[in-house]
């Protein structure tokens, strides 16, 4: 444990607070260290009480013997290590709440327990912000302390999601504790670079403490590739990591991780299905294995286009996860923290696999269930823009499931009879006013705040995700420090990260980002539409289509959204404008290649696409075409031309066959050109059931 390894260095620099310590004091502290190193915490804090008594000012002392009596509680008494905590603060004036009083490094170990017990708490920008400071004395610092500070902090940027800042450091870390630094120096700062010059690195032979530390920096350099998705870079690194430390529960699940990111879905359940469940102990290190082994069971098969295993997998995760916890004492009100170990405070693992779990619903076409587990979930992750996307999706998918049954011609037509009326030669058919049976608004006068899976509420979302988006996305590649440059990098957070949070999941890359925006301002164009605010759709689909990377679907998204609201506006002729077949080129949902794309793609940093989990509809060019033609002549029809949107109609029907479908709408608008076309020469319209309502045809889209 990395706060264990800090406490030995406690117990180790029992450099006197006093001008004088005598030789029995020295054999109490050598001792003490010893009986500390063997665990046997009794007989350590008898050595500790003596030196308390002898030198009852000695802040070293205090502390130690706070360390002490924690671990003899088996690090459960955490409330009574915190008040202990604080009395050694005072004594040694030092203000544990304010970072910025730090000033002697010889206070720096305080402020670092405080930093681990922030951690196991799960406040992570809180002891992020003390690591940062205490960073500012690594330089001056003894070599063990400085190794579990490094190793502290670079654990809580990873959980921050911050992979770029901390390959930077894992880059300092090596060249001032573990590598040789004889080879040549390079200027270069791209991870390109970086990669190149770290595979010339000379590791250092040193004793088992260092050769551990740069294994464990091994490690961290391989989990901020496979954040970063960088995945050549990582396979060597995990390669290197088994050479040098042999096959451990830690590389065969980072080599599992890289089989699955990489789509190789079978080769990740093999190496999962390697792992015993035996080898972690929840009551032991706070970690269950059956947790870990069902809920990668189910991202893998999702993945595999498997979501109803996956949600199997991933309940039963939920399961042993509650489980687990139950299995833990309560904490008592009057001392939360206590009665159980320290390393099991942040062991709940609930809200990651709810927001799995509510992923997959989602792809399972169950939007209610997966709207209840998202809104669990968004509770903690309310900064990640692509769950208020999902939460949205939810709620689109509830208001309107697919698109596809709108195209079986065979089974929707008797949609189009509302009902008959008389008889003989006076039997009259009447049409159904609409063939679209989803409600436009809600009536129930409640807030569109509240959590409901709503068109209402799918607006809300879809505007916090829009908010949490960067306006725009820096082009430059990720700059970090040479590979033996001796600099301190720049670890505090900045605003012009070029990765997004999206905890938690992996942080967004530019490309990522690029198509979420595509997705949020596709979806919020069609919210927007069945809300009836048809200048907002106007401008979120004018917005989609001017983004830089636009992919087949989206674009013909944004023209027929465009086109839309323009009708609905009364704007035929720039409606019209959008609706030209030839706009629709293909259907891809990837976005197009540029060079720097084809550069990343050569270096394998977050350029792998999966294929859609789901089929979109439509899956064919001529049938997007045909939709599109369609609503070309709903256009002509409001406008009065006729004739022109008969025939535009009959080219859309002509081309219905073997890989184009035309929707039911054709078969509603052509009736109702023919009885217009019929009452203009007759007088007459032979119908009964009113004038039809004519709209255009609009998708929903879950991205």
């Amino acid at each position: 444990m990395a706060e264990k390894e800090a406490e030995t260095e406690k117990a180790k620099s029992e450099a006197p607070a006093q001008p004088v310590i005598s030789d029995q004091e020295k054999d109490w502290a050598q001792a003490a260290l010893t009986e500390f190193n063997r665990n046997n915490y009794s007989s350590c804090l008898q050595h500790l009480v003596k030196l308390e008594a002898a030198r009852p000012q000695d802040t070293k002392v205090a502390h130690n013997k706070a360390i002490v009596e924690y671990y003899k509680s088996d690090l459960k008494k955490t409330d009574q290590f915190r008040k202990n905590m604080n009395f050694v603060c005072g004594q040694a004036h030092v203000n544990i709440e304010d970072v910025d009083s730090l000033e002697d490094v010889e206070h720096c170990v305080i402020y670092y327990n405080q930093a681990v017990l922030l951690y196991h708490l799960k406040q992570y920008s809180t002891a992020l912000k003390i690591m940062h400071k205490i960073f500012s004395f690594i330089e001056p610092m003894e070599e063990s302390l400085a190794h579990c500070v490094c190793l502290l902090l670079l654990e809580l940027q990873l959980c921050m999601h911050q992979p770029d800042k901390t390959l930077a450091l894992v880059t300092y870390v090596e060249n001032q504790f573990v590598v040789s630094t004889d080879s040549v120096i390079s200027s270069e700062k791209e991870i390109k670079s970086l990669e190149k010059e770290h595979k010339e690195m000379k590791p250092v032979t040193g004793d088992a403490a260092t050769d551990t530390f740069r294994l464990k920096l091994l490690q961290y350099r391989a989990r901020c590739y496979l954040m970063m998705h960088a995945l050549k870079a990582c396979k060597r690194e995990i390669k290197n990591l088994i050479t040098a430390g042999g096959p451990t529960l830690t590389s065969v699940l980072l080599k599992g991780n890289l089989e699955y990111q990489r789509g190789n879905y079978r080769k990740a359940m093999k190496v999962i299905n390697s792992i015993p469940q035996s080898s972690l102990s929840f009551k032991d290190l706070g970690e269950s294995a059956p947790v870990f082994y069902y809920s990668d069971m189910g991202c893998i098969h999702h993945y595999m286009g498997k979501p109803q295993l996956a949600c199997y997998y991933l309940q039963k995760a939920l399961q042993e996860n509650e489980m687990a916890t139950k299995s833990l004492p309560k904490a008592e009100q009057a001392e939360p923290y206590s009665g159980r170990p320290l390393y099991t405070l942040g062991s709940n693992k609930s809200y990651e696999l709810m927001y799995n779990l509510g992923v997959t619903l989602l792809h399972a076409r169950c939007p209610i269930k997966a709207f209840d587990c998202l809104t669990e979930a968004v509770q903690v992750y309310h900064m990640n823009p692509r769950l208020w996307l999902r939460l949205a999706e939810c709620c689109v998918m509830a208001h309107k499931a697919e698109n596809e049954s709108d195209f079986n011609i065979h089974m929707r037509r008797k949609d189009l009879v509302q009902g008959v009326v008389g008889t003989g030669t006076h039997r009259k058919i009447i049409l159904t006013p609409q063939l679209s049976k989803d409600t436009k608004y809600s009536c129930e006068g409640q807030s569109f705040a509240i959590p409901v899976a709503t068109v209402e509420f799918a607006c809300l979302c879809l505007r916090n995700a829009l908010l949490l988006l960067p306006d725009s996305q820096p082009e430059d590649p990720v700059s970090l420090p040479a590979p033996h440059s001796t600099d301190v990098p720049a670890i505090t957070p900045s605003p012009s990260s070029h990765y997004v949070y999206a905890a938690p999941s992996n942080p967004l890359g530019p490309h990522e980002v690029a198509s979420l925006r595509c997705s949020v301002l596709a979806l919020s164009a069609y919210v927007a539409l069945c809300l009836g605010d048809y200048m907002v759709a106007l401008d979120h689909a004018q917005m989609l289509l001017v983004q830089p990377t636009l992919s087949g679907v989206h674009r013909m998204l944004g023209h027929l959204y465009a086109a839309e609201a323009l009708v609905l506006l009364d704007k035929i002729s720039e409606a019209i404008e959008h609706l030209n077949p030839e706009h629709v080129k293909e259907l891809s949902l990837m976005f197009p290649s540029s060079e720097k794309d084809m550069d990343r793609d050569k270096m394998d940093i977050g350029t792998e696409q999966h294929k859609p989990l789901r089929a979109w509809f439509p899956n064919t060019l001529p049938t997007a075409r045909a939709v599109i033609q369609y609503n070309l002549a709903v256009a002509f029809a409001i406008r009065g031309e006729l004739d022109k949107a008969g025939e535009t109609l009959k080219q859309v029907w002509m081309s219905k066959g073997q890989g184009c479908d035309v929707p039911i709408h054709v078969i509603m608008l052509a009736l109702y050109i023919e009885l217009q076309l019929d009452f203009m020469k007759t007088g007459f319209m032979r119908c009964y059931g009113g004038i039809f309502h004519v709209f255009c045809y609009t998708w929903s889209y879950t991205g």
